[in-house]
């Protein structure tokens, strides 16, 4: 009951600093008001915030509860996550930059305004404002299944997941729809500096308290990979190759058009601040390194008999850091590395929330007075959380697979995108609907029905069948 209290009660006072802190940025030096600001932070981020709000936005319930927890199950298919993750900072460090500029010279504020501006269609815009606001929904699901495991673990089962995941939406939502990015922004910075710390230290504290060294810990594992019957492998089987050479080619093109991270780094205040922070990100994809730390850390003790949770069933396998952390470390520390993982969650909710709140508001609704785009963003924002709040209680699923859902819905935005920058006109409006219309539902019908066939990523199947589309459609036009 001490330790309950303890733990808890450090997660609590670390949200009430993050909500004061996020209601006075918000009050502070902006005005009330203004779609502007609500939407982009009056594009006056500076490279700290940008930063660490960005790192927040970026890593959330997957990096502190899905990644070790996938590590726990699965052992060497962890690795397609990190090396995709990889793959997209090349990308991203040709593509921000100049949609960054783009979107200063055109005064774009959300991912949907360049589609329309590219495409000079309104209906196009609304599409991917639509689109990219369902695709997200489990992204925030993910974050909001992610609390409730974190409050769990963190209460020693003295506090009901039902209970948690409840009061961790009543507060995000509150603080979305009143903050807008500004306040997301402010509240991110600290929530990646915590999230830095937590990971880095109980990533590499762990494997030495529970074993003593590292290669104590893989001699454990490989006993373990040999007698699990091949639940857990640290070496790679063919399905492990299937699934990492066909994520490697879709993710990426991914990872920088969620309409969330789009939207942050609209905010930044320059292009050198862009620039810098395609560098400075990258930090944060090394902290999946210790967080990968952890999974296996999970899989060593139960394999030693000293963690009996079952870390090799799904429904147990996502609270692995917090069980490691719990099984090793005192309250105290428990209650911090919770905090820094409820602050990973909300961080990333909290962007997806206010982005999607944005796009409906701003793309797909008549356009109206600043004061009346800003009310009708919070309303939708508010049932998105609804929605996503509905599924983490009744329909959950492991955190990554979630994770990944999205990532394959978001990659169909990718070839419509750069044929746009790159090709004006080639691709029409209505061929570029049709392709992104055909991918999406390829992901859902290949995911729906057959799961992951031959373990190839759903994204692809949607990526080839997306492709052809507008292979055909570009090549009906120039024979026309």
């Amino acid at each position: 009951m001490i330790g309950e209290i303890i733990a808890l009660g450090v997660i609590a006072s670390w949200l009430i600093v993050t909500s004061v802190y996020g209601y006075y940025v918000t009050r502070k030096g902006f005005k009330k008001g203004s779609a502007d600001e609500w939407f982009v932070a009056g594009r006056k981020l500076g490279l700290l915030v940008l930063w660490l709000s960005l790192g927040a936005n970026i890593y959330s319930s997957y990096t502190f509860l899905g990644l070790p927890g996938f590590t726990a199950r699965k052992g060497f298919s962890v690795w397609a996550i990190t090396v995709y993750g990889m793959l997209a900072y090349l990308i991203g460090f040709w593509l921000i930059p100049r949609l960054w500029s783009m979107a200063k010279r055109n005064n774009w504020l959300t991912l949907a305004d360049a589609f329309e501006d590219l495409y000079n269609s309104r209906l196009v815009g609304g599409f991917v404002a639509v689109a990219g606001a369902l695709w997200s929904i489990p992204y925030v699901q993910l974050q909001l299944q992610g609390m409730g495991y974190i409050i769990e673990v963190s209460g020693y089962g003295g506090i009901d997941p039902f209970t948690a995941k409840i009061t961790a939406f009543l507060l995000l939502t509150a603080f979305v729809v009143f903050g807008g990015l500004v306040s997301v922004a402010g509240i991110n910075a600290l929530q990646g500096a915590i999230m830095l710390g937590a990971l880095w230290s109980i990533g590499f504290a762990a494997p030495l308290i529970a074993f003593g060294g590292f290669d104590r810990l893989f001699n454990v594992l490989q006993h373990y990979s040999a007698s699990s019957n091949g639940l857990f492998h640290l070496y790679p089987t063919m399905g492990d190759l299937y699934f990492l050479y066909s994520i490697i080619f879709v993710a990426p093109l991914a990872f920088w058009l969620w309409p969330n991270r789009v939207q942050n780094i609209y905010g930044a205040k320059s292009i050198n601040t862009v620039k810098k922070n395609m560098v400075l990100v990258g930090i944060y994809q090394l902290g999946q390194i210790p967080a990968i730390l952890v999974g296996l850390t999970a899989a060593g003790l139960y394999a030693s008999g000293l963690l009996t949770a079952p870390i090799y069933e799904k429904s147990v396998a996502d609270k692995s850091f917090m069980l490691v952390t719990r099984a090793l470390f005192n309250p105290w520390i428990v209650g911090i590395v919770g905090a820094a993982a409820l602050a990973a969650s909300l961080s990333t909710a909290a962007a997806i929330l206010h982005v999607s709140g944005a796009l409906f508001s701003r793309n797909v609704l008549p356009r109206t007075s600043s004061g009346r785009l800003v009310l009708y963003a919070r309303l939708f924002t508010g049932l998105i959380a609804v929605i996503s709040l509905y599924l983490a209680l009744y329909m959950p699923d492991v955190l990554i697979y979630l994770l990944l859902v999205g990532y394959a819905g978001i990659a169909q935005f990718f070839p419509e995108y750069i044929l746009a920058v790159k090709k004006p006109g080639l691709v029409d409006k209505w061929l570029a609907i049709t392709a992104m219309s055909a991918g999406m539902a390829t992901v859902g019908i290949v995911k729906g029905l057959w799961g992951r066939p031959f373990n190839i990523y759903e994204g692809l199947w949607g990526l080839l069948v997306n492709l052809l589309i507008l292979i055909i459609g570009i090549y009906i036009k120039k024979k026309r």
